[in-house]
C-alpha cells in the first residue's frame, strides 16, 4: 500500500511563500523582510517513518521546502496513484487545502487524510461529501497507521480508531481522541533520509548545515494563543525522550548529515532543568563536539546554563511575547519581566547569544503597551529579536474571547497568519497600528544587525552555503524594503 505525506503550498508568488507543516504557526514569509525558512515537518516526517517501519510504502512530499508547485504536485500524485494521502493543513492555507483535496479525491479518486491544527480544531468543517474523506486529529502518528491498515483489508470500522474523523452514508463521525504516546522512544527517527535536509536551517542558528530535533513534546503551561495544548494535544502535558536517546540521534545525524549545528525545537527544552541538564551531561561524557541551540525558559538557572554551554550550547530562545505585566497576566503566560532581564545578564555573562519573541495584538493591547514591549525589547540586549503578530486559531481560548467580544475582523481564514496581517481591532487600537509595530521594529531589526559585524558576517557566511539562495539578490530585497515608506 502506498501512502503520500504532503506538505502542500497555498501560495506560488515571487516575492512571498508560506510555511506551515513544522511551524508554531502557519505563517505568509515576504522575502525583503525576512531570513529564508522551512521548518522541519516534524509531525509528517514521524507519521512517514512509523509507517515506513511498519511495512508500508510511505512517502514524504515537502512541496514547500522543495519549492514545487500544486500543478507539479497534482501531477506527481496522478503518476504514482497512492493509496492514500495524508495532508497537512493549517488554518490560512485551509480553504487551499480543501479544495486540493477536493480535486484530487474527484478526479484521481484517492482516499484524503488531512492532519495539523485547523484541521484537528474542525474536524466536522474539514470533511466534506465533496472534499476530506478523514481528519487525523492532533498526535497523529499511530492514529494514521491504524487507518492505513483498515483502508489495506477494506475494514470499514473507522468508529474503532481513536482520534479518527470520517465521512460515511451517514454524515461525519468524530470518535474520542487518543492518548496521547506515553513513550515517545517508541516512535523511530522522523524521515529524513529522502528530504532535502540542506533546505531546513532554523533562522537564529550560526552554522550550516543545522538540523532540528526535539526531545520532547508539549509544555505543562496554557498561554491563551497556543494551538499544542488546546488543539494539537488536547491538553497541557509534558513529555520527555530519555536523555541517551536523544544523544543517539544527534551522534546519527552528525554521521549522516555532517550537521554543524542542532537545534531542540521543544516547546521549551529546559521545562524540567533535570532533562536538559541530563542531556548536556551525556553529551560531554560521550565527547561529542557540536554547536547547538534551544528554546529555553527564561527562569533558567545559571548552573544549568553553565553546564548547556560546557556541552556545545551557544544560544537560546525564549517567548516574551510583551513587556506589559497585566497582558502577560490574561494571556496565562507565568513569566516576570525582572526574572527576563537577569536571565540575559546571565546569559551574556556566559557567553550564550540570546533570542527573544514577542507578539502585538494579544488582549488588552494598548498603543501604550506597545511602545513599552518595543522599547523593552530593543534595550534588553538580546543577540536578536522576533516579532510578529498575535493571531487567534479556532480552537484556542484567545479565538473564543475575540469573537466573544467582537474583535475579530474577518472569518476569512486566509487572513489569519502572524506574520503581515491582522485580523485584530480593539477599541482604542485598530489592525493598521499593530501592523505597523511589527513592520517597524523588522526594519529596527535589520538596522541593528547591520551595526553588528560580527553577526552580520555570521549569518551572510551561512546563507551563502544555502543551496539555490540568491545572497545579491536577497540583499537588494532586504534594502528596499528599508527604504521603502510605508
Amino acid at each position: 500500500m502506498k501512502i503520500i505525506l504532503l506538505n502542500l503550498p497555498w501560495i506560488e508568488n515571487e516575492d512571498r511563500y508560506g510555511v506551515k507543516s513544522g511551524a508554531r504557526w502557519a505563517s505568509v514569509r515576504y522575502r525583503d523582510r525576512t531570513l529564508p525558512y522551512f521548518p522541519f515537518p516534524f509531525s509528517l516526517a514521524y507519521t512517514t517513518s512509523l509507517l515506513k517501519t511498519s511495512g508500508y510504502d510511505a512517502l514524504l512530499l515537502d512541496a514547500i521546502a522543495e519549492g514545487k508547485s500544486r500543478k507539479w504536485v497534482y501531477d506527481f500524485i496522478k503518476e504514482q496513484k497512492p493509496d492514500l494521502i495524508i495532508l497537512d493543513t493549517s488554518t490560512p492555507s485551509i480553504y487551499s487545502d480543501l479544495e486540493f483535496s477536493g480535486i484530487v479525491k474527484r478526479m484521481l479518486n484517492i482516499p484524503i487524510a488531512l492532519c495539523g491544527p485547523h484541521a484537528s480544531a474542525l474536524p466536522n468543517e474539514c470533511i466534506k461529501q465533496d472534499g476530506a474523506n478523514f481528519v487525523l486529529i492532533g498526535e497523529m502518528e499511530h492514529t494514521a497507521l491504524e487507518l492505513v491498515k483498515a483502508i489495506e483489508v477494506k475494514n470499514r470500522d473507522y468508529h474503532l480508531i481513536d482520534g479518527l474523523a470520517y465521512w460515511d452514508k451517514r454524515g461525519i463521525k468524530v470518535n474520542k481522541r487518543r492518548e496521547l504516546i506515553s513513550d515517545l522512544d517508541s516512535l523511530p527517527y522522523p524521515e529524513r533520509e529522502s528530504l532535502r535536509i540542506e533546505r531546513y536551517t532554523d533562522p537564529t542558528c550560526k552554522r550550516y548545515p543545522n538540523i532540528s530535533i526535539i526531545s520532547s513534546r508539549g509544555c505543562p503551561h496554557h498561554c491563551i494563543y497556543c494551538l499544542e495544548p488546546s488543539v494539537f494535544y488536547g491538553k497541557a502535558n509534558y513529555r520527555v525522550r530519555k536523555p541517551s536517546m536523544v544523544v543517539d540521534e544527534i551522534e546519527y545525524l552528525i554521521k549522516q548529515f555532517h550537521v554543524r549545528e542542532i537545534y531542540f525545537d521543544d516547546s521549551s527544552f529546559t521545562t524540567s532543568i533535570k532533562h536538559a541538564r541530563d542531556i548536556s551531561q551525556e553529551i560531554i561524557d560521550r565527547g561529542i563536539s557540536v554547536y547547538w541551540s534551544c528554546m529555553a525558559d527564561a527562569r533558567t538557572d545559571k548552573d544549568t546554563l553553565l553546564l548547556m554551554k560546557k556541552s556545545g550550547c551557544h544560544g537560546v530562545k525564549f517567548g516574551v511575547e510583551s513587556a506589559d505585566e497585566e497582558i502577560l497576566k490574561s494571556i496565562k503566560k507565568p513569566l516576570d519581566l525582572e526574572q527576563v532581564k537577569g536571565f540575559i545578564s546571565l546569559c551574556n555573562e556566559i557567553g550564550l547569544y540570546t533570542h527573544a519573541t514577542y507578539m502585538f495584538g494579544l488582549p488588552g493591547e494598548t498603543r501604550q503597551s506597545i511602545r513599552k514591549t518595543i522599547d523593552f525589547a530593543f534595550s534588553l540586549g538580546t543577540t536578536t529579536a522576533q516579532f510578529s503578530l498575535a493571531t487567534p486559531y479556532p480552537g484556542t481560548e484567545f479565538y473564543d474571547y475575540l469573537k466573544k467580544n467582537g474583535f475579530l475582523l474577518t472569518s476569512d481564514y486566509r487572513n489569519f497568519e502572524g506574520g503581515n496581517s491582522s485580523v485584530i481591532s480593539y477599541p482604542n487600537l485598530d489592525a493598521k497600528e499593530i501592523e505597523s509595530a511589527v513592520l517597524e521594529t523588522r526594519r529596527r531589526k535589520m538596522i541593528a544587525l547591520i551595526k553588528n559585524p560580527l553577526l552580520l558576517v555570521k549569518y551572510l557566511n551561512k546563507l551563502s552555503k544555502i543551496e539555490g539562495w540568491n545572497i545579491v539578490s536577497d540583499i537588494i530585497q532586504k534594502g528596499k524594503f528599508l527604504l521603502k515608506k510605508d
